[in-house]
């Protein structure tokens, strides 16, 4: 799962005082995009009618700094206000009801950056491209315009060349194989992903939802093997917490090797999604996102929950299905003692992401030795009702700590704050 804490900054330190109050409902903004996109040029040009929300007339947009902005309908007036890096922040003023249309075109073209994770490990990633070998984009790449703090409702449609490709989140494609794609979302998301190649789709209906596999090069067998593993691990988690949340879910090969997980959807590298083990490992971790960070999001100035319980319930839960639920949490044990030293311990409320050893042993490793501690405490019976609950209440919403320990103590008449101030708040294990 991907955040991009670089909006909030940027909102926050150019325009104090713009941004939505403590308590204030997130604004809810819907985007009907038409896109066009040369991979070759690396360019993108986009119409946005962005529907806002009534009762406020000053909104503050982050675009990329190289796409050039006008109002073509509607009426407002739009102000360049400030720029940091690749981001630029926009100042739209409406002077009366109804749909705002922005249009804007430019390239987006950053290259690959690697980030040092430890023990000889490192994470490649960009800002946002547009190129031959595939598009990606997303809202820290400032592809479309965003309001910091909201939520997004979206129709898409891209224009691409033939034999192309684009994938988002929710329903699609609704045409193929004539250059274009076209996806639609009523649930708010948390951002909008475009990501594009000459890719090879694969897709199996079902009951409730429908896999897809996008592959780069034709593979009948792996397609074949992940549309089973994908109904197995959505079947289950469904079972356990709740409905799935999407109208697919989608293995999506990258052009590098990576491990994101986006609502309905996972991109993974191509070396990746070969490695046998990756199926029974990474892969339902990817899929259980869906629920937890893409399906209930996270208010990360509480601190981000979503990892921890996604590692407990689905790479401790692999393991403990296997009868190995003990030597993988005496590994994360381990992982805290050998990683967390001196200065580099925190507490799970000021956890964001990971960026290292020592913040994944914390996040990650700390965080589901706490649930497994709740789970073991309430037994196995509460603590899925108290995950039912909590998913039930906060589907599509920005949720914390606060509202997990809300869950739980609704469902088991218990008062657990002494429980969750200890272990969320502290630093130490």
């Amino acid at each position: 799962m991907r955040k991009f804490l670089s909006l909030i900054v940027l909102v926050a330190a150019l325009a104090p005082g713009a941004g939505r109050a403590q308590g204030d409902p997130v604004p809810v903004i819907h985007h009907a995009i038409e896109a066009q996109i040369d991979p070759q040029s690396g360019e993108i040009q986009v119409e946005d009618r962005l529907t806002l929300p009534e009762g406020r007339d000053t909104w503050d947009l982050v675009l990329h700094w190289d796409l050039d902005p006008r109002v073509v309908a509607g009426e407002a007036d739009l102000k360049r206000v400030a720029r940091d890096g690749h981001l630029e922040l926009l100042r739209l003023t409406r002077r009366g009801p109804g749909p705002i249309t922005l249009a804007y075109r430019g390239r987006i073209r950053h290259g690959l950056t690697s980030t040092a994770e430890g023990m000889g490990r490192e994470r490649q990633s960009t800002r946002g491209t547009i190129g031959p070998e595939g598009v990606f984009l997303d809202g820290g790449s400032g592809w479309y315009p965003r309001v910091e703090s909201s939520l997004q409702t979206f129709d898409l449609r891209v224009e691409l060349p033939e034999g192309w490709h684009a994938i988002s989140q929710g329903a699609g494609p609704d045409r193929e194989g004539h250059g274009g794609s076209a996806w639609s979302e009523s649930q708010p998301q948390d951002d909008i992903y475009l990501i594009a190649a000459p890719f090879t789709l694969y897709r199996e209906a079902g009951p409730y939802f429908e896999a897809q596999v996008w592959l780069r090069r034709p593979d009948p067998e792996l397609a074949k093997t992940y549309l089973a593993a994908t109904r197995e691990y959505v079947d289950l988690y469904s079972r356990l917490i709740g409905p799935y949340p999407y109208a697919k879910f989608a293995l999506v090969e990258n052009f590098w090797e990576t491990g994101y997980g986006m609502p309905s959807f996972t991109l993974l590298g191509p070396q990746v999604i070969r490695l046998p083990f990756i199926i029974t490992s990474s892969y339902p971790h990817e899929v259980l996102h869906n629920w937890w960070g893409n399906g209930v999001y996270v208010d990360y100035e509480s601190g981000n929950w979503s990892e921890g319980l996604t590692a407990y319930l689905a790479d401790h839960m692999m393991k403990e299905r296997e009868g190995q639920g003990a030597e993988y949490r005496r590994d994360a044990l381990k992982s805290y003692g050998d990683y967390v030293r001196g200065g580099e311990d925190f507490p799970l409320t000021a956890f964001r992401g990971r960026h290292g050893s020592a913040s994944q042993a914390i996040g990650y490793g700390k965080s589901a030795m706490i649930f497994h501690m709740l789970r073991r405490r309430l037994g196995d019976e509460l603590f899925l009702q108290g995950l039912g609950r909590f998913y039930q209440d906060n589907r599509f919403r920005v949720a914390a700590w606060a509202d997990l320990r809300s869950a739980f103590e609704s469902v088991s008449g218990q008062d657990l704050g002494a429980y969750f101030a200890a272990w969320t708040t502290r630093e130490g294990a």
